[in-house]
């Protein structure tokens, strides 16, 4: 999926809980070649809301922002990190973006 959105003019980029040797790892594990944000702190998962303060840890969830950075997609993955938005659908919202 990653080719067709940059084929429609579209960043990606991941904002992880974990500190920066964390988000490496990732990096490294999964051969990511988007941008991981580290956030160990929290502070934008909890300004978008995707922070279980009970536990202190991050929740997922898969948001596309359009060119001013509003939000017009969201979908809620809670704890299940595996889980993501079907692939069709997040390819309807950005071509919608790129016209």
């Amino acid at each position: 999926m990653l080719p067709q959105l940059q084929a429609l003019g579209v960043n990606v980029a991941a904002v992880s809980a974990d500190d920066l040797e964390g988000a490496k790892i990732m990096i490294e594990r999964q051969h990511l070649t988007f941008p991981i944000l580290s956030d160990p702190e929290g502070v934008m998962l909890k300004a978008w809301s995707r922070w279980d303060f009970g536990n202190g840890v991050g929740l997922a969830g898969t948001f596309i922002l359009d060119r001013d950075f509003k939000p017009v997609f969201f979908e809620d993955d809670g704890e299940r990190f595996y889980k993501r938005p079907r692939v069709d659908r997040v390819l309807d919202v950005a071509r919608t973006l790129a016209r």
